[in-house]
């Protein structure tokens, strides 16, 4: 996996940086952290960290924040969004498949929008199962087979060679199902965002936030943004 975001830190912030990201980045980060327990002093580890961006969040909250990925690129400019915030976070370069980190090691795991990209999400699973302690949470986002913003990225994938090429997306219910499969887990608390377009047109923008608030209060199905907290027994 690491082989595809290599030469994607640079378009991850600036995607960041444009009015249609920040309003994604806004709205995803209002529903994954409403899904959270109260993180002051926590040890997280985020599976799949990226440029940093929920790393940083996590560490902003009062969070002891541990940050994986095997994408070099994506770690170096994760440390330096990292040294300009000031906030304390580890970066680690490292696979989803094998944790390089003792059984019960985090009282909190997250992967958000890593695990699409994952061939064997189970073996991914089991091993940041097997890395939070009992008691604690595993919280996990996935991109919604049923949203505009899957089509298009589809659409894109098979127009040109892209990140989104091979991607298997799936539905709410297999992403359900794939979180029940790990038996150490349960209380399970999901939700749903991000059901505007994915069209940055200004003029379009400023509706966005009323699709969004009638898209929760509908609880539509077709959110691009599907995250769920379960607890370890």
């Amino acid at each position: 996996m690491n082989s595809l975001f290599d030469d994607q830190a640079a378009t991850y912030n600036k995607w960041y940086a444009t009015p249609l990201g920040s309003l994604v980045d806004r709205v995803e980060k209002n529903t994954l952290f409403a899904l959270l327990p109260d993180l002051q002093g926590r040890r997280l580890l985020e599976v799949g960290c990226g440029t940093g961006n929920i790393s940083l969040a996590l560490a902003h909250r009062g969070a002891r924040v541990t940050g994986l990925d095997p994408s070099w690129p994506m770690l170096a400019a994760a440390l330096d969004k990292g040294k300009i915030s000031g906030l304390p976070v580890t970066w680690i370069k490292g696979t989803a498949h094998s944790l390089p980190f003792p059984n019960e090691t985090f009282e909190g795991v997250l992967s958000v929008l890593a695990l699409d990209f994952i061939p064997d999400r189970q073996a991914a699973l089991h091993e940041m199962v097997r890395v939070l302690c009992p008691g604690g949470f595993l919280t996990l986002a996935m991109l919604n087979r049923f949203s505009l913003w899957t089509i298009k990225r589809l659409l894109q994938a098979w127009l040109k060679p892209s990140l989104w090429r091979g991607v298997h997306f799936i539905t709410p219910t297999k992403f359900t199902q794939l979180l029940l499969s790990q038996t150490a887990l349960g209380k399970l608390r999901s939700a749903q965002a991000v059901y505007f377009p994915p069209w940055g047109n200004p003029r379009l923008l400023r509706y966005y936030p009323y699709l969004e608030n009638l898209g929760q209060k509908l609880h539509l199905p077709t959110g691009a943004f599907m995250a769920a907290t379960l607890w370890k027994q």
